[in-house]
């Protein structure tokens, strides 16, 4: 298998959707200026494009459309001004988008199961030319192996045979929209005996033919070029298309902070996809806010922390950038890329190729919200984690059930045998319900879901909780009734749900001083159960309080052995093993997103100072340090406990722990 130095991990992303109608395309292009980028920007790799969105080609096609205000070979040009010093230039086609080939070709266009149409982003049909057109609005093109797929694989085979060395291929909009109905994938469907009036079947017809669809291109380039890469952008990386992920050779995980998910979506992402033992690389983007926006610009500061924050997880690093029409390359872009860049070539060395030394195992959950909570629970605490699985539960020190599992046999047989062992386990809400009834044995009986639209949280012993009056649960907790246990905290419920009939107030009814209390977190031994989703409730309301609960349950079966003080609820840190270099490598990111309009960005990074660690170690330690000003902290080592503080951290830092 290839390691990490085989990959380029210092990557750009070029888009060039243009449209036909602007002229002088690529007219300013320029190799010195193309590459005077590249080494501004310090990459190793960008992707350029033969086809965009627009549905043109940039490169003399026999197969597709040229952009008709283009002249000469714009992506044979820039594949070769990038090999010429050393870059890579993986291409990029477009697949579900095209804009010219749904005009020339509307039998392309996928269709929904009564037959209408199918688009993204607002877009409508048959609109007149001049009313204002939705942003990211495209009509979405069928690939279920018909014409429009053809011409794909087509286009494919002409660039694999045309051009010398590919080094990959980037398909993007491949799993968007549904299934689609039109006449040729109803009589597909009919074919392999599935009925195209039952919805299940149409699906399983799409995923079928995104998979024909992607293993044919493959096929397709693996001919021509056996060492290219490949992989399907708008699904490909999806956590929940699991069915799609044996056709990557890699996994680019796209995640533009300022335009969906925030600066919290990679870490998870990136432990999931890590887990597959394939390359994984970080995409943001170098605007403000989303794909295509000329004049956006990204401060270095924030680009900088956003490519040490995918570093961190283990993931190389991609940033976009949408080239002008006129082929110039915007210089302004390319000082900013280098500027994280130069950083990442430094503390490359000291996050890359270790071992991951997280403690906590995150069983993931169907509820992608109550993973995110717990995520995010967890990065703010400084405490890394890991995705837990059958295989490898004795890595862990505590493993956190979310709501919704179920377990199978085998993966239930795991885990008794992990707790058997010592192992602690984190239970929340109806995890490991199966039938009414706990899948294992708790000292709890189930009695059912929540029977109100809300309900409240009161610790058992106020002088240790981390609030002493109830706090509002906004998802209630399911009920249990204990045989054998400690009651942490009670769960109190309102007098009524909030209904036209019975309702107090602008909000939600209160708490029923005088009800019955059931019993809302409970520890038994190694095992703690909270009848709440409280990381749920963290992820959509964002109460401390929850958060800071989740924590006292947690620390109830669980002390880590890498404990940060002084690093606040925005600071992140992971460790990783290095046994070649007999070390250890710390590494801590601090930045304050704030929220400005409609958009989460970076805009001060100020320094932290004496951030305090604490590190329990079994090895004799020789040094600690800062690598990357070659300085040498002091430290104590008390038994096994080793303890030293780090001065200053700006934006991102790493420490080593040496030992032998």
């Amino acid at each position: 298998m290839k390691q990490f130095n085989d990959y380029p991990y210092r990557q750009a992303h070029l888009d060039f959707h243009t449209s036909p109608d602007i002229p002088g395309i690529g007219t300013r292009f320029s190799k010195e200026n193309f590459q005077r980028a590249l080494k501004m920007g310090n990459v190793d790799s960008i992707t350029v494009f033969a086809k965009c969105h627009h549905g043109l080609c940039y490169y003399p096609t026999d197969v597709g459309t040229m952009h008709p205000q283009l002249s000469f070979d714009l992506m044979g040009t820039m594949v070769d001004a990038a090999h010429e010093i050393g870059v890579k230039a993986p291409i990029y086609i477009t697949a579900g988008w095209s804009d010219i080939d749904a005009v020339q070709h509307s039998e392309w266009i996928a269709v929904d199961h009564d037959g209408n149409p199918m688009a993204r982003g607002g877009y409508e049909f048959g609109m007149p030319a001049e009313t204002p057109k939705p942003y990211t609005s495209w009509q979405i093109l069928c690939l279920n192996d018909n014409g429009y797929a053809r011409h794909i694989y087509a286009l494919t085979e002409e660039i694999c045979r045309r051009y010398p060395v590919v080094d990959g291929l980037f398909y993007d909009i491949t799993v968007v929209g549904g299934p689609c109905y039109c006449a040729e994938c109803r009589k597909g469907m009919a074919q392999l005996g599935l009925d195209p009036d039952n919805r299940a079947d149409g699906q399983r017809y799409f995923v079928l033919k995104r998979q024909t669809f992607m293993q044919k291109c493959n096929e397709i380039l693996q001919h021509y070029h056996p060492n290219a890469t490949i992989f399907f952008n708008s699904g490909g990386a999806n956590m929940k298309l699991p069915e799609y992920h044996a056709l990557q050779s890699h996994f680019e995980m796209e995640d533009l902070p300022t335009a969906w998910g925030g600066y919290d979506k990679l870490p998870l992402r990136a432990k999931f996809f890590k887990a597959t033992g394939k390359h994984i690389v970080g995409m943001t983007g170098k605007f403000h806010l989303d794909w295509g926006e000329f004049g956006g610009f990204k401060t270095k500061e924030a680009l900088r922390y956003e490519i040490a924050t995918m570093a961190l997880y283990g993931a190389a690093s991609s940033v976009g950038d949408h080239m002008h029409p006129d082929g110039e390359m915007e210089l302004q872009t390319y000082e900013t890329i280098g500027y994280a860049y130069h950083y990442l070539e430094k503390i490359a060395p000291y996050c890359y190729g270790g071992e991951t030394m997280a403690e906590v195992g995150l069983w993931l959950s169907p509820d992608s919200e109550a993973n995110e909570g717990v995520s995010n629970i967890l990065l703010e605490n400084q405490i890394d984690y890991d995705l837990a699985k059958p295989e490898n539960l004795q890595r862990f020190s505590v493993v956190i059930v979310p709501e919704r599992v179920i377990l199978a046999e085998t993966a239930l047989a795991a885990l008794k045998t992990y707790l058997k062992d010592g192992g602690k386990l984190l239970l929340l809400g109806d995890g490991l319900v199966k039938d009414e009834v706990f899948q294992l044995e708790l000292g709890l009986t189930y009695l059912g879901g929540p029977e109100f639209d809300c309900d409240y949280l009161l610790p058992a012993d106020a002088s240790n909780a981390p609030i002493k009056a109830p706090v509002l649960c906004y998802f209630p907790g399911h009920r249990v009734c204990v045989q054998k246990g400690e009651v942490l905290a009670d769960l109190i419920t309102p007098y009524f749900s909030r209904t036209y009939g019975h309702f107090c107030g602008h909000k939600n009814t209160p708490y029923n001083k005088n009800s019955e209390r059931m019993p809302a977190i409970v520890k038994n031994g190694n095992v703690v159960y909270m009848s709440h989703n409280l990381p749920k409730n963290y992820f959509k309301k964002g109460s401390v309080y929850h958060k800071r609960w989740f924590m006292q349950a947690l620390n109830a079966v669980f002390t880590p052995k890498l404990q940060i003080t002084g690093l606040g609820s925005q600071g992140r840190c992971t460790m990783i093993h290095q046994p070649s270099e007999q070390r250890y490598c710390i590494n801590m990111t601090y930045a304050s997103p704030v929220r400005r309009g409609e958009a989460e960005i970076i805009e001060d990074i100020l320094p932290v100072y004496n951030i305090g660690v604490q590190l329990k170690m079994e090895k004799k330690v020789t040094a600690v340090r800062l690598p990357l000003t070659n300085e040498t902290l002091a430290f104590s080592l008390a038994g096994e406990t080793l303890r030293f503080t780090i001065p200053i951290l700006n934006c991102h830092t790493t420490v080593t722990v040496e030992y032998k």
